[in-house]
């Protein structure tokens, strides 16, 4: 049996190596960043309702005045529907002075509740912008060590959250609307500091999910870098100085967020 030598095309082989090298010092930061390209559609939607005034600047998250005007139209929008809210009440009759309180108390603390979310997304921007821009050095690290985070799950369920969250607040408009026999503008004046509440809300916990993603993801990288651990993957060995290095970065991420 003769056997041939296979051709080696040393060009070849070093175009592929040299590929493989400039993929990885390509950072992939601000809206080129894995995590923010799988959320845009949940950025967008915060951003409208006043509570991401914030933008890129060099790759990296600061708060942005420009932004801010989604804010301040958001503070008058809901002023103006408070307003109306209150004209309608108190130009229906109730039977009891005690419902009619009741219910003029309750216009009264969902303003409160969302402008104070409002305000807190306003006064807080830095301290926003340091947890995002953590969490961008985090998945940059990892990925140039060899352990790049794959967010593919994370764009499917804010896709589904947008789809879903949309279609709930349409059910209910509707509802409100038949039961009540009201328009579609004085409905939805009715429940919009409501949807602006929640839209807060979603923000603050897909933050804690991100870094409770990261912590986990982190997690699995100091467990194949254990010294009997054999099966490494693709990725570099990582001293535990490195990881416990990266575990602080993100508790005082996770501490800002409170």
């Amino acid at each position: 049996m003769e056997l041939h030598a296979l051709p080696f095309d040393v060009e070849t082989v070093f175009a592929k190596v040299k590929k493989n090298q400039l993929k990885k010092l390509v950072k992939l930061r601000g809206p080129d960043s894995p995590l923010y390209r799988a959320i845009w559609p949940m950025i967008y939607v915060v951003r409208v309702f006043g509570f991401a005034p914030y933008n890129f600047s060099q790759d990296r998250l600061v708060p942005s005045n420009i932004n801010l005007i989604f804010t301040a139209i958001a503070t008058i929008f809901y002023s103006y529907a408070l307003y109306q809210v209150f004209n309608r009440f108190l130009s229906v009759k109730r039977e009891t002075e005690t419902l009619d309180g009741t219910e003029s108390t309750k216009i009264f603390i969902n303003y409160s509740v969302v402008m104070y979310e409002l305000g807190l997304a306003t006064f807080t921007r830095r301290i926003f912008v340091r947890i995002w821009n953590a969490l961008q050095d985090f998945d940059e690290e990892v990925r140039q060590l060899g352990y790049p985070r794959k967010e593919t799950r994370t764009a499917v369920i804010a896709w589904i959250l947008v789809i879903v969250s949309a279609a709930i607040w349409i059910f209910i408009n509707r509802i409100g609307m038949y039961a009540f026999g009201e328009k579609w503008t004085d409905n939805m004046e009715y429940m919009m500091p409501y949807i602006g509440t929640s839209v807060a809300i979603y923000k603050f916990v897909a933050m804690a999910i991100f870094l409770g993603q990261r912590f986990h993801h982190l997690n699995t990288i100091a467990m194949k870098n254990l010294p009997f651990t054999s099966a490494r993957g693709s990725g570099m060995i990582i001293s535990k100085k490195m990881i416990l290095s990266m575990h602080n970065d993100l508790m005082i991420a996770a501490e800002n967020l409170d």
